[in-house]
């Protein structure tokens, strides 16, 4: 052990390297698979929460994509009616309204009413669901980036930068939440009313409808009914995400190939490196063997720092992208992390054993 602590007070930048450099290893072998997770897991996820959702003729994704993830304009409103309409069609079982349009410094503001928190699993930690006009909510880490609390004033701007036009019409912080989606968690969430109020809107709308059906089995029947009625487009999340996907498929295969070319090169200098750390030890090793050191223990003490740092690095980078993504890895991820060490250290044993 002394000889270990030795190690550490004359080569720690060295040794700091062997850390790193396994970090490295271990997040480029990981890289492809948590890309194709970001892109695809959390957006499939959302997408399998909604059977249908019902906004202004126009484009099917564009619908998807600022309904859900608040990632394009709206196609415009619909009327109250619309909403009413298929709130009490015998074939959904749960309709939320959504009125978008509006920001708060940059970030949505999504007008919907008190089914939308229990749908995406949505908490409140502090205060109380908003309930009249001009009352906000929104995650615990966008209120500490905003720098507000419960109480707190705000003002909301027409369209999704904050150099739009402000609203006259202050807003009131009256709830923490707990946010699950990223995309929930950097929105503020009102009821549709602040909208009509700061809109002077005569006519009450909305900018979509989020449908939940009784039976999958209604998707079939839906289109038709959709079709006869004017100036709406329904959007299936389901069906818009498998259409993406099979867009998006060649470049992300594309660019797992490149990580997993980059990952190598990765493993290869990082193999490189710890083999080379051999000749830095030379002097000691020698020492060792006049002292009738065997193989084995001469290994443990010049290079088991090593071995720590190795383990240690390609640790931290499996429980980093793990508490990103969520997923541990998978079979061909741990057998390229156990072959890069495996090969790193059967260099530094074999040529332990020619000298």
């Amino acid at each position: 052990m002394s000889l270990w602590l030795l190690q550490w007070k004359r080569k720690w930048a060295t040794l700091f390297i062997v850390c790193l450099l396994a970090f490295i290893t271990g997040v480029f072998i990981k890289a492809p698979r948590a890309l194709e997770h970001y892109i695809f897991h959390q957006w499939e996820e959302s997408a399998s929460q909604i059977d249908l959702i019902v906004g202004y003729k126009g484009s099917p994704i564009q619908i998807v994509a600022s309904t859900l993830y608040r990632l394009e304009n709206p196609t415009g409103n619909i009327p109250a009616a619309t909403y009413e309409f298929w709130r009490e069609h015998p074939l959904v079982e749960l309709a939320t309204p959504i009125a978008l349009g509006d920001n708060v410094q940059g970030h949505p503001l999504v007008g919907t009413d008190s089914s939308y928190y229990p749908w995406f699993g949505i908490l409140l930690k502090e205060g109380h669901f908003p309930s009249i006009s001009g009352e906000v909510v929104l995650d615990a880490a966008l209120a500490d980036q905003l720098k507000v609390g419960i109480g707190a004033s705000l003002t909301s701007a027409h369209g999704s930068d904050s150099r739009g036009e402000s609203h006259e019409h202050p807003l009131k912080v009256v709830g923490i939440l707990e946010a699950k989606r990223s995309a929930d968690q950097s929105a503020l969430f009102t009821v549709p009313q602040t909208y009509w109020t700061s809109h002077h809107s005569v006519e009450q709308s909305y900018t979509s409808v989020m449908l939940k059906l009784k039976s999958k089995a209604a998707m079939l029947i839906l289109p038709n009914i959709i079709s006869e009625r004017p100036d709406e487009q329904g959007a299936f999340p389901v069906f818009i995400f498998g259409q993406l996907q099979k867009q998006w498929q060649p470049t992300i295969d594309q660019s797992t190939r490149w990580s997993w070319i980059i990952a190598a090169g990765v493993i290869l200098l990082f193999i490189t490196y710890i083999s080379n750390m051999y000749h830095s030890e030379l002097n000691t090793i020698a020492f060792l063997r006049n002292h009738h050191g065997n193989t084995a223990s001469i290994f443990i003490q010049v290079f088991g720092n090593v071995v720590v740092l190795m383990l240690l690095g390609l640790f931290l980078s499996v429980m980093i992208i793990q508490g990103m993504i969520g997923v541990l890895p998978v079979v061909e991820e741990w057998t390229a992390m156990l072959l890069t060490v495996v090969l790193g250290l059967g260099l530094l044993w074999i040529k332990l054993r020619k000298s």
